[in-house]
């Protein structure tokens, strides 16, 4: 496991003391951890998932041999996803270029299914000779849905929302932009619900009018305003899809891995060297994408990979209204997604030891979890973990690492 840094995983005490002055409740944390967020129930919920003990995990297949756990495994994962779309062609279509440095911007959009189609970015270097390694880079959640694949990709008139959040989350910049002019075609996508798919309206509900009723759509308190009424209904949106047969993160999943279609048909590309990179849900994305789609020879996932038990020990609200295979937990771990990436795709795990969103021991278990087992299938040089002293977030330093880690598992022939 690398450092980065210097960074060590704090004991049990100092992290009941950082998240204690984060909630503002520093007063007793020092001698007792904090309870969970869940109280009482917490106790009963772990026991009930001990029980089940995660029997699709890599360490529970007995004498299935390694393909064979895999197919089954993403057999299940495909059926908690939950969407099965009849096929369609991808009916590519290109709507914009434009010249920036170091590659071409295209505005595209392809259909995802029958009923829909996604918009896109699609980064095509301007140095170098073709084919090239392509990757897909997978936005986040951030509770900011109001742009989608702008998150990650320079472009004009930027908004200053879009700027701030940036600055907060990028340390302000745009790295689909970066890898593209280190010689891969990127290919960014508005995921369902964010940017042109977010959630709009003909006639809006008088709560979401009232909430930005006299702001401009350049103020950046319009796109607060937007993305909290967002995340608010985001509740709804779960379970009204669930009531139609349907789930958000197999929609999600769907159309990334519809998104490696779309790389396969470039004739810029090298369709035997495809990768995936994304932070926060991005990074939930991405281990989706590279553990149901043999395509992906080289993933990175920062600030997104732990053991997802562990949450229980979360003394405050987080996680809410997220998409998710919740079916699927009955028999695979946060980690198992991942791992059945294994061995032929090399995996980057980037670790935000000051993350709100995980514990460190739940980081830890999902970290030695997967390291088994690329060592176990005889590639334990395509797996590396890498931890930061950072909060929730993919700086300029887990960027470069990145994009090294990249060159080294794309750029060779």
């Amino acid at each position: 496991m690398t450092n980065r840094r210097r960074a060590k995983p704090p004991s049990p005490a100092r992290v009941a003391i950082t998240l204690a002055l984060c909630c503002g409740t520093a007063t007793c944390y020092a001698q007792a951890p904090p309870e969970s967020y869940l109280g009482s129930l917490a106790p009963v919920i772990r026991e009930l998932q001990r029980e089940l003990g995660f029997p699709l995990a890599f360490e529970n297949r007995g004498q299935l041999s390694a393909a064979e756990w895999r197919r089954r495994a993403r057999a299940e994962a495909q059926r908690a996803l939950s969407f099965f779309p009849k096929p369609a062609p991808l009916d590519l279509q290109v709507h914009e270029r434009r010249t920036h440095r170091g590659y071409q911007l295209r505005r595209i959009s392809f259909a995802g299914t029958a009923q829909y189609r996604i918009p896109a970015f699609l980064l095509v270097p301007t140095g170098g000779a073709p084919p090239f390694p392509a990757v897909v880079a997978l936005h986040d959640h951030g509770g900011y849905f109001y742009h989608g694949k702008e998150k990650l990709v320079e472009i004009e008139d930027e908004h200053p929302a879009l700027t701030e959040f940036k600055q907060r989350y990028y340390q302000g910049r745009s790295y689909a932009s970066e890898l593209a002019r280190r010689g891969f075609v990127v290919l960014v996508i508005d995921a369902f619900y964010w940017g042109e798919r977010r959630l709009q309206y003909q006639r809006p509900p008088d709560d979401f009018a009232r909430r930005v009723a006299g702001l401009s759509e350049r103020q950046p308190e319009y796109v607060r305003a937007v993305n909290a009424y967002l995340g608010e209904t985001a509740a709804v949106l779960n379970t009204w899809l669930s009531f139609c047969g349907l789930n958000w993160l197999g929609i999600l999943n769907h159309d990334d891995r519809r998104s490696l279609d779309v790389l396969e048909s470039l004739p810029e590309v090298d369709r035997g060297r495809l990768g995936c990179v994304g932070l926060s849900v991005g990074g939930y994305r991405a281990a989706y994408l590279a553990g149901m789609d043999s395509r992906v020879r080289a993933a990175v996932i920062a600030g997104w990979m732990t053991s997802l038990p562990t949450t229980l020990d979360i003394p405050y609200s987080v996680h809410a209204r997220l998409p998710d295979a919740f079916g699927l937990h009955t028999y695979m771990d946060q980690p198992d997604v991942a791992s059945l990436a294994a061995p032929e795709c090399a995996l980057l795990v980037q670790n935000c030891l000051r993350d709100r969103l995980f514990t460190t021991e739940g980081m830890t278990q999902a970290a030695r979890k997967l390291r088994r087992v690329w060592e176990a299938l005889g590639r334990p040089e395509r797996f590396r973990v890498e931890n930061y002293d950072a909060p929730h977030e993919f700086n300029a330093e887990m960027q470069e690492n990145a994009f090294a880690w990249l060159e080294k598992w794309l750029k060779a022939r």
